[in-house]
């Protein structure tokens, strides 16, 4: 019969395999638009945080000028990206003709930017903040991408679904920062990296790399981090005989190994100059430390001679040329200084100034969703047994990539003193989700008899999705249920979530509930044009104000448990009457209260 071959057994398997491969294919797209929409999701309604500012000027100042001289706290390549929208809207101001331009103080300059037509400047950083979200959801592609080439469709979407939907990541998505553009390039220069030594690539993943990892140093300092880190991976597989170098004589293997370094220096310096624009490169050193330094808040107290003291050159002949951009070694010598300095910040239940070698560790356990979490312990698990049972041989070339480029980039971070909230660690986290999905596919391998068990499995990478609409839209508060959520979460960090983005929120329930009189602690004066665009009356609030009776204060959590013990008296030990986001605390003083 004609139609007996739509009635055979075979014909339901048929349609069954057509519509798994067709769920495969539409899967990823389905996943990256959904990230899109947490992404956008009431993005506008988020004040400008601390440092959008400065990182937008900085931006537009790269697009109008060949003078590079904003770009030493920040390279400039993520910055550059992110200002594509709004660089060349008619009617910018010229970066150059504002006041503190010549000094190079980019605070003032941002300040003086912004304050040309503060409502246009709002809206330029709105248009920006596209840019970084949509360089969150190239970050999601890339590992999806990167996953599918090395252990095939079911670890790749694994790895989709734990970067797209974690919380934190679509938090720093959504701000203009250098954060997850770093994140980006890490996870690029990893995993390309991961591509050459495991031979997968052919010739073009030397070029990848060299382009990735210059990438990393062309967006944040600790993208330099890298060079060492993976070279000494290179080595380890080099001297193992591991994936490239497998079945190489010794001589041979580090003969190619010294040679592609050799190439991906020079690639490396390349970039880094084409970043900077070739501004003031090739300098002697004796011209370097004698060149005006930018001043701002940490170089004025050096008095023109931080690069002096904290920067290598000093050891250096002074004839010798540096075949780097002057910016660009200055950054490095003000980020020692900083760094050595230390920051004030909140861990644990209290004020730090010097950074506490747990508070990454801690961070990253607290800030990833439960499922990539407990993949990451599994994986780590499974791979001590696979080590112990067999040998070290038993890890494949790019799980070694990947995970000891994650450990020794931890252990950098947890030796650093600016301990300014998970973002800093933001290179570790894609990384961490692609160890999570290998754990995945090879705990799915190990239960193939146990379908109720893959189901779970599923369903446990699956509940990231729910941790993000849980968090939804105020993602930057966002901790997981080991500590409780937000209840545990706040006793434990609150400087890399009260970021200054609830001010809108608190002018909207100012209006709304006829909050007045009103004091309030704008702490910084970008904060205070923020405040004073929502035309909210207000009265100033400091450390040792006395709020009058019958009025109501506003505090920024970050504030009173950051301040001193002298500030705020009358305030402290008191429970907030209303919590704007878990960041901004309201405080009604009785009418009978008397100040004090």
């Amino acid at each position: 019969m004609a139609g007996s071959d739509a009635l055979s057994p075979a014909a339901p398997v048929a349609a069954g395999r057509t519509a798994a491969r067709w769920t495969a294919r539409l899967a990823p797209f389905a996943v990256l638009l959904a990230m899109l929409g947490l992404l956008q999701w009431g993005h506008r309604d988020d004040s400008p945080t601390e440092d959008e500012w400065a990182h937008l000027t900085r931006g537009i100042a790269w697009w109008q000028t060949s003078d590079v001289r904003l770009n030493y706290a920040h390279p400039p390549i993520g910055n550059a990206i992110a200002a594509i929208p709004v660089a060349f809207m008619e009617g910018n101001t010229h970066v150059a003709s504002l006041r503190h331009w010549k000094d190079a103080n980019i605070g003032r300059v941002a300040l003086a930017y912004i304050k040309q037509d503060y409502a246009r400047a709002r809206e330029q950083l709105f248009q920006s903040r596209l840019m970084i979200m949509l360089m969150a959801a190239g970050l999601a592609a890339y590992v999806w991408s990167w996953s599918r080439s090395f252990w095939g469709e079911r670890a790749a979407l694994a790895a989709l679904v734990l970067v797209a939907f974690n919380p934190t990541i679509i938090a720093q998505g959504r701000y203009v920062t250098t954060d997850l553009p770093a994140g980006l390039a890490t996870m690029l220069a990893v995993g390309e990296f991961a591509r050459y030594v495991s031979g997968r690539a052919g010739r073009w993943s030397l070029v990848t790399m060299t382009l990735a990892i210059g990438a990393a140093a062309g967006t944040k300092y600790s993208g330099l981090l890298l060079v060492p880190i993976l070279g000494a991976i290179g080595v380890f597989l080099a001297a193992t005989g591991r994936g490239r170098f497998e079945g190489k004589p010794a001589a041979r293997r580090f003969g190619e190994l010294g040679l592609h370094a050799l190439v991906a220096g020079a690639v490396l310096l390349l970039v880094i100059n084409a970043a900077y624009k070739f501004d003031d490169t090739g300098m002697s050193v004796r011209d370097i430390l004698a060149a005006p330094e930018p001043q701002y808040q940490v170089s004025y107290r050096y008095k023109q001679h931080l690069m002096e003291k904290h920067s290598i050159l000093r050891f250096l002949p002074m004839d010798m040329r540096i075949p780097l951009p002057y910016t660009y070694l200055f950054g490095m010598a003000a980020v020692t200084a900083l760094n050595a300095g230390g920051f004030t910040s909140y861990f644990l239940g209290e004020a730090i100034r010097i950074g506490h070698w747990a508070y990454f560790p801690v961070m990253l356990l607290i800030k990833n969703p439960p499922a990539t979490v407990l993949l990451l312990l599994a994986g780590a698990a499974l791979a001590l047994r696979r080590v112990r049972s067999v040998s070290t041989r038993s890890l494949s070339v790019e799980v070694i990539a990947v995970g000891a480029s994650s450990a020794l980039l931890l252990a950098s971070f947890m030796r650093a003193n600016l301990n300014m909230g998970v973002r800093h660690a933001m290179p570790i986290m894609p990384l961490l989700a692609v160890l999570a999905a290998r754990a995945f596919d090879r705990l799915w391998t190990l239960t193939a008899s146990r379908r109720p068990a893959q189901l779970a499995l599923a369903g446990f990478v699956a509940s990231t999705a729910l941790s993000a609409l849980l968090a939804a839209p105020h993602f930057l508060g966002y901790f997981n249920l080991f500590v409780g959520g937000a209840l545990g979460g706040y006793k434990i960090s609150i400087y890399g979530e009260d970021w200054g983005q609830d001010r809108a929120a608190l002018a909207r329930y100012a209006k709304e509930h006829d909050i007045q009189p009103l004091y309030y602690n704008y702490m910084s004066e970008t904060r205070r044009l923020e405040w004073e665009y929502f035309r909210v009356p207000y009265k100033r609030f400091s450390c040792e104000s006395v709020p009058r009776p019958g009025s109501w204060v506003a505090l920024h959590a970050l504030t009173i448990k950051t301040a001193p013990a002298k500030c705020y008296k009358q305030l402290r030990g008191r429970e907030p009457d209303v919590k704007i986001n878990n960041h901004i605390y309201l405080y009604r003083i009785p009418p009978g209260e008397p100040a004090r």
